[in-house]
């Protein structure tokens, strides 16, 4: 199941424009989101999302 709910944070961050993490890095952009819930989006992801397409939308 963690791996269904991991998806469920991961294609969302594509929505708001973040690519895949190029290492599995332990963010859930990489297959750490494999192992939800133990993944984060680091400060850099969660910039990417708040200046991306959407940001005004979320904050």
């Amino acid at each position: 199941m963690n791996r269904w709910y991991g998806g469920m944070v991961h294609e969302p961050g594509h929505a708001f424009g973040l690519p895949d993490a190029a290492s599995t890095d332990g963010t859930c952009m990489s297959a750490s989101f494999y192992g939800y819930p133990s993944c984060t989006f680091d400060q850099t992801q969660k910039n990417g999302i708040l200046n991306g397409p959407y940001g005004a939308f979320l904050s």
